[in-house]
C-alpha cells in the first residue's frame, strides 16, 4: 500500500525542493544539502520525510548523529554512526572496496566484524598522520559511492553545529568529492555564529557546485495555526489566534502549546515553556531524562536499569511526550529538553547523572576504545578522577588513531589538567613527561604547533625524561611545518644524546638520521646528505626498521643526482632506486615512504627534462594508489611534480586546474608552497597580477626555511620582472646571495642567477641614456661566477644546462653582447625538450638582436614564432613585449598582430574548461574526453566540478545548454 504524501504543513517548498535533489541522485546527479534554522523550526521533520520516502524508492537511507554533550563527543561520531548503519544495511560492503579502502576506515570502524572480518586498527596509521588522514576520507568517499553504484543513497546528518571538527572537515571532504554518484547528502543546523568552527564550514560548503542551502524561516501565522489545529483539533478559534500569536512562526512550540490549551499562565516563549513542562513530571521521571540527555539523547530500555525505578516512570514519560519510543530505544523528544535539564541541574544532581551515564556504560559490558572518552568524561564529572584517568587515556588514544585530531587534542588537554594520582607526589613526573610527549602529535596535527612546543618544552624539564625522545619529536614537528633549520639541529642533538654501540636504542638513530639526511637535503647540504642517509641505511637495516631504510635510500637516490658521487649513471640509478623502493613500500602498505619514492622519482625525471615522463609516472602513480581512494591530496608530492611538468609543457590551464583541486584537499604545508609556487609562475606570465598577488601571501605565511623559503624568493622576484620593476628583482635575489653561494643544489644556484642576470640586464636596458653601473656590474659578475663554479665543479643536468646558456646570454645582454645565433641555440633547445614559455622567450630576444643589425626578415620570423606562442599560453606580458618591438622596429609579421587580450568565456571558464563544456556537449563520458584531451578521468572530473559551480548549473544536461546559447563559447 502507498504511502499518502505527507502533510508538510508551511514547509511545501522546501519539501518538494529536497524532492527535486532526490530525483536527480536517482540518475546520477548528486547533491549535499545544508538546512540551517532556529531550534523548533522543523529541520529534523523535513529529512525523515524525505529519508522515509527515499526508502520507500528503494535508496539506502543511513544516518548520523550529533550529540550536544561532549561527554558523548566521539572521534567522526556521526561518520561513524552513518558508516555502522551502512554495514548493517549491506552486509556485502567489504567485498565492494579494495583491501587498502578497507584498511584506511580502520580508525573509525575498528572492530567491525562479518563476513569480511575485523578491522585492524593498525593497519591505517602511516607514520605521517595528515597522510592517513587523507588515506580515512579518500576510504569514506569510495565507501559511499561504492554503496551508491549499485543502490542510491541518501546520507543524513543531523546538527551539525554539535560535530566535532574531524567530522566537518571529512563532511567537506565528501561533498568536494561528489561528482557522478547516485548520492543526496542531507545535514542540518543551527545557524552558526561567528567563531564557531561551524562558520568555517559553510563558508567553504557554500562555494562548493554541488552544494545547495535552505534556511528555513519561521512560519507564517496561518500555518502555525493549522498547526495547531491539527495537533488539538477541538480547541476554539480564538484560543487557536492566541496560540498561533504566541508561538513565534516556530513549529515545535506552536504543537506544544497546543498540548496545553487554554491553560492559563503558559510561559511566552519556548525555552520556559519546556522548564515548565519538566517542573511538572516526577523526580524520578526528570533522573531518567536527564540521564537520556547526558547519554546523547537515546537509550536503550535496560540501559536504564542503573536507575531503580526507571522503567515505571518511562511511561510518564512518553506520556508527556518528553520521551518518544523509537522500537528499540528511547529517545528525547527534541534536544532542547537536553539543553533545559542540564542547564537547570544542581552540581549535585549534574555528578549523580555522571555517576549513573558512567554505570550504564560499564553495564553494557567491555568498553572499546571509541567510548572509552565517554566513560571516562562520565566518571571525572562524577567526581571519580582517578577511575577516570585510565578511560581518558584510552579515549585519547583512540581519538589520535582515528586522526581526530582535535578531539584528541581536547582529551590530552582534560588528562594533563587533572591532579596527580592520590600520594603519588613527585614520583609521577616521569609519567607525567611520558604524557605529554604522547600528546604532542594532537595538538600539532590539530594546528596548534606553539601548544605542542610548550608540551615538550614541559616535558624536558620533568625529571627522569626522555632527552632523545623529545628531542626527535620536536625535530618532526618543526620538519613537518618546514623549519629544516632548526630541525636538523634537534635531530642532530639527538645523535649526541644516543649510543651507537646501544642495540636498544639502534631504531631511534636509524629513525633520526633517516630523518636528518632528508633536513640536510632540504637545505643544499649535499654532500653531508648523503653521508648521512648512508649511516640511515646501516642502522635501519641491523634495527629491522623498514620505513626509516626506504626513507634513508630516497633520500640518497634523489641527492645522487645533484652532486658527484661514485656511482655510474646517477640519473639510471636514482630513478631504479625510486622505482624499488616505491616497490618495497607498497609492498609494506607504507603509503608515505611510496608516495615520497614517487614523488622524488618525478623529480629526478623533470631534472633530466624528461616532463612527457615525468607526466607518465604521475598517472602510474595515480593508478596504482587508486586502491586507497582519491589520490591529489595522498600523492601531493607526486602531484606537485606533475603540475610542474604540465607547466614546463605549456599545459597550463591542465596545471592550474590540477594544483588549486590539490590545495582544496589536505596537502602539507610544503606541497602547498610547491603548488602555489607553479600557480603563482603560471599567472605571472599570463599577467594575472591580482592572482599572483594573492598567491604570493599565502605562500608567504606558509613557508619555513632553507629550500622554501628560497624558492618564493624567485618567484617574487619573477613577478616583479614581468611587471617591470627590475630593480626589485634585483635586491630580492641579491638578498639570498650569502645563501647562494651555500647551496649546493645545482639547479637552484642556477636558477637565482637567470633570475638575477635577467633583472640586470632589463634594469640596463630601461637606463637612458644607457650607461655602465660599477655596482650593478660588480653584483652581475658574482651571479655569473657563481654559475659558471656550479658548472666547473657538477655535471649539470639537461635542466640545469639549459639554465646555465640563459644566464651567460642574460649576462651578455647586460653588455650588448648577447647574438641573434645565441638566443636562437636557446630557443632550439627549448623546442626539443618541450618547453615552450622559453622557447618564446628566446625567440624574443633573438629577434631584438636581429633588429639590431639589421636582420629584419630574421628578425620577424622570430618574432613572429614568439607572438604565436604567447598568444597560445595566453602570456600576455611577453606578448606585450614581442609586439612593442615589432611596432618601433617596424617588423610585418604578416597578418597584422593584435594587441593580445584576455580571452572571456561564457561564466568566467577557462580556455581548458571550455574544451570539456564543449564536448560534454556532445554527449562524452568522463572517460571519453579525457582521452581525447589527454588528460586523466580524474582531472576531468575536476573541471567538470568548477564548471558547474561557475555556470551556477546542477547537472551536465544543464551545462550543455550553456553552450548552444552562444554560438561560439568566447563573449
Amino acid at each position: 500500500m502507498v504511502r499518502p504524501a505527507p502533510r508538510m504543513i508551511g514547509r511545501e517548498p522546501e519539501y518538494a525542493r529536497l524532492l527535486a535533489y532526490l530525483d536527480a541522485s536517482e540518475v546520477g546527479v548528486p547533491t549535499a544539502v545544508l538546512i540551517t534554522a532556529d531550534a523548533g523550526t522543523g529541520k529534523t521533520r523535513l529529512v525523515d520525510e524525505v529519508a522515509r520516502t527515499a526508502a520507500e524508492r528503494g535508496h539506502t537511507v543511513v544516518r548520523g548523529n550529533c550529540t550536544p554533550s561532549s561527554a558523548t563527543r566521539l572521534p567522526f561520531g556521526p561518520i561513524a554512526d552513518l558508516m555502522r548503519d551502512l554495514r548493517e544495511q549491506h552486509p556485502e560492503l567489504r567485498d565492494a572496496v579494495t583491501d587498502e579502502v578497507w584498511a584506511g576506515l580502520a580508525p573509525i570502524v575498528a572492530g567491525w566484524n562479518g563476513d569480511g572480518g575485523a578491522v585492524d586498527a593498525g593497519a591505517a596509521v602511516a607514520a605521517d598522520p595528515a597522510l592517513s588522514h587523507a588515506r580515512l576520507f579518500a576510504a569514506v568517499i569510495v565507501t559511499l559511492s561504492a554503496v551508491a553504484a549499485q543502490q542510491p543513497l541518501v546520507v543524513v546528518i543531523e546538527d551539525l553545529h554539535w560535530a566535532d571538527a574531524a567530522s566537518l572537515d571529512l563532511l567537506g571532504f565528501v561533498a568536494r568529492k561528489l561528482a557522478d554518484q547516485n548520492l543526496l547528502l542531507l545535514a542540518t543546523s543551527r545557524p552558526p555564529r561567528p567563531s564557531d568552527e561551524l562558520a568555517d564550514f559553510v563558508f567553504e560548503f557554500t562555494r562548493l557546485g554541488v552544494a545547495q542551502t535552505i534556511e528555513l524561516e519561521p512560519l507564517p501565522d496561518v500555518a502555525i495555526a493549522e498547526i495547531i489545529a491539527e495537533t488539538e483539533p477541538g480547541l476554539e478559534p480564538p484560543v487557536v489566534a492566541a496560540l498561533t500569536a504566541r508561538a513565534a512562526g516556530s513549529p515545535f512550540f506552536a504543537a506544544r502549546l497546543a498540548r496545553h490549551g487554554v491553560r492559563p499562565g503558559l510561559p511566552s516563549d519556548l525555552e520556559q515553556l519546556l522548564r515548565f513542562e519538566l517542573r511538572g513530571i516526577s523526580p524520578e521521571a526528570r533522573r531518567v531524562a536527564t540521564l537520556v540527555a547526558a547519554v546523547g539523547g537515546r537509550a536503550r530500555f535496560d540501559d536504564l536499569d542503573v536507575l531503580p525505578g526507571a522503567g515505571a516512570v518511562v511511561d510518564e514519560l512518553i506520556d508527556r511526550d518528553i520521551l518518544t519510543d523509537a522500537g528499540d530505544e528511547l529517545r528525547l523528544r527534541h534536544a532542547l529538553y537536553g539543553e533545559v535539564l542540564s542547564s537547570s541541574a544542581t552540581p549535585q544532581q549534574r555528578r549523580a547523572v555522571h555517576a549513573a551515564a558512567a554505570e550504564m556504560l560499564s553495564a553494557r559490558g567491555p568498553v572499546d576504545g571509541e567510548h572509552a572518552l565517554e566513560l571516562g568524561r562520565h566518571l571525572h564529572a562524577a567526581g571519580r578522577v582517578d577511575e577516570a584517568r585510565g578511560q581518558l587515556l584510552r579515549g585519547a588514544r583512540h581519538a589520535l588513531e582515528a586522526r581526530s585530531f582535535a578531539l584528541a587534542r581536547d582529551a590530552y588537554a582534560e588528562l594533563l589538567a587533572l591532579p596527580a594520582v592520590s600520594g603519588a607526589g613527585t614520583a609521577d613526573e616521569p609519567e607525567r613527561a611520558a604524557l605529554l610527549l604522547e600528546a604532542v602529535p594532537a595538538y600539532h596535527w590539530s594546528g596548534d604547533v606553539t601548544a605542542a612546543l610548550a608540551l615538550l618544552d614541559e616535558a624536558a624539564r620533568a625529571d627522569g625524561a626522555d632527552e632523545a625522545q623529545i628531542a626527535y619529536e620536536r625535530g618532526r614537528l618543526l620538519s613537518a611545518e618546514g623549519h629544516v633549520a632548526e630541525s636538523a639541529s634537534s635531530f642532530r642533538a639527538v645523535l649526541a644524546l644516543l649510543d651507537p654501540a646501544d642495540p636498544a636504542q639502534l631504531g631511534l638513530r636509524a629513525r633520526t638520521l633517516a630523518a636528518l639526511a632528508r633536513d640536510l637535503m632540504n637545505q643544499g647540504d649535499m654532500a653531508e646528505s648523503v653521508r648521512t642517509a648512508g649511516q640511515a641505511m646501516a642502522d635501519a637495516a641491523a634495527a629491522g626498521e623498514r620505513h626509516a631504510l626506504v626513507d634513508a635510500r630516497v633520500t640518497r637516490a634523489v641527492v645522487s643526482t645533484l652532486v658527484p658521487e661514485p656511482v655510474a649513471d646517477a640519473s639510471g640509478y636514482a630513478e631504479a632506486e625510486l622505482r624499488e623502493c616505491a616497490r618495497l613500500a607498497l609492498a609494506d602498505d607504507d603509503l608515505e615512504a611510496a608516495m615520497r619514492a614517487y614523488g622524488n622519482l618525478t623529480y629526478v625525471l623533470g631534472v633530466a627534462e624528461r616532463e612527457a615522463e615525468v607526466i607518465a609516472v604521475a598517472r602510474e602513480t595515480f593508478e596504482k594508489c587508486a586502491r586507497y581512494g582519491p589520490v591529489l591530496s595522498i600523492a601531493s608530492s607526486v602531484t606537485s611534480n606533475y603540475v610542474s611538468a604540465l607547466v614546463a609543457l605549456g599545459e597550463w590551464d591542465e596545471a592550474l586546474s590540477v594544483a588549486r583541486a590539490a590545495l582544496a584537499e589536505h596537502v602539507s604545508p610544503s606541497m602547498g608552497i610547491y603548488l602555489h609556487d607553479e600557480i603563482i609562475e603560471v599567472q605571472t606570465l599570463r599577467g594575472e597580477w591580482a592572482d599572483a598577488a594573492e598567491h604570493i601571501e599565502l605562500a608567504r605565511r606558509q613557508f619555513g626555511d632553507g629550500i622554501y623559503a628560497m624558492q618564493l624568493v624567485f618567484n617574487e622576484a619573477v613577478f616583479a620582472l614581468w611587471q617591470e620593476r627590475p630593480g626589485e628583482a634585483i635586491n630580492l635575489i641579491g638578498g639570498i646571495l650569502d645563501e647562494l653561494r651555500e647551496q649546493e643544489d645545482p639547479e637552484m644556484v642556477l636558477q637565482a642567477v637567470e633570475v638575477g642576470l635577467q633583472a640586470h640586464a632589463d634594469a640596463f636596458e630601461e637606463r637612458f641614456p644607457r650607461a655602465r653601473n660599477t655596482q650593478a656590474d660588480s653584483v652581475a659578475a658574482s651571479l655569473i661566477g657563481l654559475a659558471r663554479g656550479v658548472a666547473e665543479a657538477d655535471e649539470l643536468s639537461p635542466l640545469a644546462v639549459m639554465m646555465l646558456h640563459r644566464s651567460e646570454a642574460e649576462f651578455a645582454r647586460l653588455y650588448e653582447r648577447d647574438t641573434a645565433k645565441q638566443w636562437r641555440a636557446i630557443a632550439e633547445a627549448a623546442l626539443a625538450s618541450g618547453h615552450l614559455f622559453e622557447e618564446a622567450y628566446a625567440r624574443y630576444r633573438a629577434g631584438v638582436r636581429a633588429l639590431s643589425v639589421r636582420a629584419s626578415g630574421e628578425a620577424s620570423d622570430l618574432l613572429a614564432r614568439a607572438h604565436e606562442i604567447a598568444a597560445q599560453l595566453r602570456a600576455r606580458p611577453l606578448s606585450d613585449r614581442v609586439l612593442g618591438i615589432v611596432h618601433a622596429g617596424g617588423v610585418k609579421l604578416g597578418a597584422t598582430p593584435r594587441k593580445l587580450e584576455r580571452r572571456e568565456f561564457i561564466g568566467g571558464l577557462s580556455e581548458r574548461e571550455m574544451q570539456v563544456l564543449e564536448l560534454i556537449a556532445q554527449g562524452l563520458s568522463n572517460r571519453d574526453i579525457a582521452a581525447r584531451l589527454f588528460i586523466s578521468e580524474r582531472t576531468v572530473g575536476v573541471h567538470v566540478s568548477r564548471i558547474l559551480g561557475k555556470l551556477g548549473v546542477r547537472n551536465r544536461t544543464e551545462a550543455a545548454r550553456a553552450v548552444g546559447s552562444v554560438d561560439s563559447g568566447v563573449t
